[in-house]
């Protein structure tokens, strides 16, 4: 059982990884003039819940650790943006940000059911 733990605990990282790295590709690419500045904000948002949740769900002790990792990451990527043919936009860093939020408190609710579920009931 607990081989098994260490097996989701290392999954958990190497998706975190894969999942920043399909972020690095997506926000760093550079675009044609297709795209609308502004029409993005829920693919911020939900790529940096996802980014965050596997290592909040299995790692809950280095959730503010991944969270301030990807607050970061994503400040980094906004400043990085400019210079590959993107748009720097605040609002691209506070989807970022916010996500990030909602994919700790996901992880942090799950755990929470599943402590009380596995407590006996009073």
């Amino acid at each position: 059982m607990q081989l098994s733990k260490n097996i989701i605990k290392y999954q958990a990282i190497y998706l975190t990884i894969v999942f920043g790295l399909i972020i690095a590709y997506g926000t760093l690419t550079p675009i044609d003039g297709s795209v609308i500045p502004g029409s993005d904000k829920w693919k911020h948002f939900l790529a940096f819940a996802v980014f965050v949740f596997p290592i909040s769900l299995f790692k809950p002790k280095w959730t503010w650790l991944i969270f301030l990792i990807g607050v970061l990451y994503g400040g980094a990527i906004e400043i990085i943006q400019p210079y590959v043919n993107r748009y720097r936009e605040m609002g691209d860093f506070w989807a970022n940000t916010i996500g990030a939020i909602i994919g700790v408190i996901i992880a942090r609710f799950i755990l929470t059911l599943k402590s009380r579920r596995a407590s006996p009931s009073e």
